[in-house]
């Protein structure tokens, strides 16, 4: 079995304050967008990214071909540099312990071939980051009133951003046959509520719902490392 997983935090994270928290800083209503494409990509990025360390708590429900499997996430993250991730099936068991750390994968071997993730940006936005690959290339970013889209270039691949108000709304993975991956966002009234992660061509589409999204001061060194890997 193969897993297309969203990333998530572990269940042993430190103990905070139960609360929604809202994105980063959006820029101030009626501010002019940057004339720089580059300054403007930055900002946007920077909108969509959590102050502190952060925790979130959601369901999971995969079809892979019609497969269908299905549990619940607990994962942490430092954006947009560390991604904690596991995932459990509904009687509990581990399903998958991984993390990315400055864009490296922490994978144990024996799930390497099991479990196929999205890519690193496509993780990232699960949870509402905007967090291009270091060697992605700026093709273009277009304000249109309350939305923004950021265009980058991965290789043969084009990252496409778009977001309205400060929040991420959808990703695409363009490659040259068409859209390879994609995420769509949904929100509530306290922010982040639904994700859908699509891989076009594996026939495979995750579903996230959020239960809960925690501020923390910190994680443990040892929580970017996952037993095994």
């Amino acid at each position: 079995m193969t897993i297309a997983a969203a990333w998530a935090l572990a269940a042993c994270a430190p103990a905070a304050t139960s609360q929604t928290p809202a994105p980063g800083p959006a820029p101030a209503a009626g501010q002019p967008a940057p004339a720089d494409p580059a300054a403007l990509a930055a900002q946007t990025a920077r909108a969509t990214v959590p102050a502190s360390p952060r925790q979130v708590n959601f369901a999971w429900e995969l079809d892979e071909a019609g497969a269908r499997f299905r549990g619940r996430g607990v994962g942490r993250m430092v954006a947009p540099s560390r991604f904690r991730l596991d995932l459990f099936g509904p009687r509990g068991e581990t399903y998958l312990a991984a993390a990315l750390v400055d864009g490296e994968a922490r994978v144990p071997p024996a799930l390497i071939e099991r479990f196929r993730l999205p890519s690193p940006a496509l993780l990232w936005a699960t949870v509402g980051i905007i967090a291009p690959p270091a060697d992605a290339r700026l093709l273009s970013a277009a304000p249109d009133g309350a939305v923004t889209v950021l265009r980058y270039q991965l290789g043969d691949d084009v990252l496409e951003y778009r977001t309205r108000d400060g929040r991420l709304q959808t990703v695409r993975r363009n490659a040259r046959g068409g859209t390879a991956e994609s995420i769509d966002l949904e929100y509530d009234a306290t922010g982040l509520a639904r994700a859908r992660y699509r891989d076009w061509a594996a026939y495979r589409t995750l579903n996230l719902t959020l239960e809960s999204a925690t501020d923390v001061p910190s994680f443990p060194e040892s929580t970017w490392t996952p037993p095994g890997a």
